[in-house]
């Protein structure tokens, strides 16, 4: 192996250490907030206002912490300072939840979900930079993978802390995780855009906004992978409702769990056989479909081992659709932009999974069977929509544009 090829195999490896420790913290906060918030309160109420606190800054911080790295000339340092925040303020709720009022405790947590994407979006935009030309696709397959990880890794953790200690420490580790993540961010040689030395203007933060309006492809990926995260975004409330409806409440962490496993599995394959980056955006919509397909099949039968395994299949589509996803997003995107349009997409995938969820908690009076076709119906909708309307632009539509 030539050294040229152990350095970049070096960072990658770097990379996903810190990114898988920061969003560790990120997938186990939104259990962590709960099971504390009972303990502490006895409400469930005051848990989902608290995650709902951590995740609807997201979309908001998004086009500042994009524009901030996209112009910064040491943009690790700056993902870094981000990350830092999240997992500072994460364990604010362990000092003011109870003692203080409730919406000062909401108040420090959205100062927590305005770093939540720099963990997200903005560290996957400076990925492509740490690898060799050519090996893009396989290093966004390997990044998605830390979500499908820190998805199992992160509620897990959380349970296992939480039981043996106490959800108050749950959030602490939680919190470390977050720093631990940080320092490794913060030693990461990031490249810098082209850009980053010119002034930075207020208008600045649109630029990624007119980029995805701007270019047909990035507008249809980012519109309907947002629609189609409505649905999925309360697949956790359904598999809630598909335990309680059968008196066993294990069967919710068993679907979730199995729905992680092949997630993790599908990243895998795309690893070992990525396609190229003029192919990404329509693999993108068209593993939504398949992602939504299995859910539906779900509403038609009452067997827990085939209902298991239509959510592990769904899961298993979800590995290639992150990883195209992010390879659309980085093909299509201007440099100077491309932390932006990574993390504005990002925020608006969360934004609308706590939308979803918000919905199916108010649908929770439907059968689960209905539950589950409202949860297929999005992500299946936006996927062929988006199919649809990618296959009528012209080539010349699907490029990206410079920034504005």
């Amino acid at each position: 192996m030539d050294p040229g090829t152990r350095r970049n195999g070096g960072r990658l490896t770097h990379y996903l250490a810190a990114a898988l420790l920061a969003r560790t913290a990120d997938e186990g906060a939104r259990v962590a907030l709960l099971i504390f918030a009972l303990e502490r309160t006895g409400s469930a109420a005051v848990g989902g206002t608290l995650v709902a606190t951590l995740l609807i800054p997201h979309v908001v911080a998004a086009p500042l912490v994009g524009a901030l790295v996209d112009r910064s000339r040491r943009p690790a340092a700056v993902l870094a300072g981000a990350i830092a925040v999240f997992g500072g303020t994460l364990a604010a709720p362990v000092a003011l939840l109870g003692p203080a009022p409730l919406w000062q405790t909401c108040l420090v947590l959205a100062l927590a979900g305005c770093g939540g994407p720099a963990v997200t979006g903005g560290l996957t935009s400076r990925l492509a930079p740490l690898v060799r030309p050519g090996q893009e696709a396989r290093a966004f397959a390997l990044d998605s993978l830390t979500y499908s990880v820190a998805g199992m890794v992160g509620p897990a953790t959380v349970g296992l802390v939480a039981a043996v200690a106490s959800p108050r420490t749950a959030i602490l580790a939680l919190a470390l995780a977050a720093v631990l993540g940080a320092l490794g961010v913060a030693s990461l040689r990031l490249v810098a855009s082209d850009t980053a030395a010119e002034p930075t203007r207020a208008t600045d933060l649109f630029h990624g906004v007119r980029a995805i309006v701007r270019v047909p492809a990035l507008r249809t990926i980012t519109l309907a992978t947002s629609f189609g995260q409505l649905g999925l975004g309360g697949l956790a409330v359904v598999a809630t409702t598909l335990g309680a409806a059968a008196h066993e409440p294990t069967r919710a962490g068993l679907l979730l769990s199995v729905t992680a496993a092949g997630a993790f599995v599908g990243s895998l394959l795309w690893t070992w056989r990525p396609l190229p980056a003029s192919r990404a955006p329509g693999v993108t919509v068209w593993a939504m479909v398949a992602t939504g397909v299995p859910l539906a099949l779900a509403a038609a039968t009452h067997s827990l081992p085939l209902t298991a395994a239509l959510f592990a299949l769904s899961g298993l589509c979800t590995g290639p659709f992150a990883a195209a996803l992010f390879l659309t997003r980085n093909h299509l995107a201007a440099e100077a932009i491309r932390t932006q349009v990574f993390t504005i997409g990002a925020g608006l995938k969360v934004a609308a999974a706590a939308i979803g969820a918000g919905l199916l908690g108010l649908a929770a009076h439907l059968p689960a069977s209905a539950q589950l076709l409202l949860v297929a119906g999005f992500p299946i909708l936006a996927g062929v929509a988006g199919g649809v309307l990618l296959r009528r632009q012209r080539p010349g539509e699907r490029g990206h544009i410079d920034a504005c």
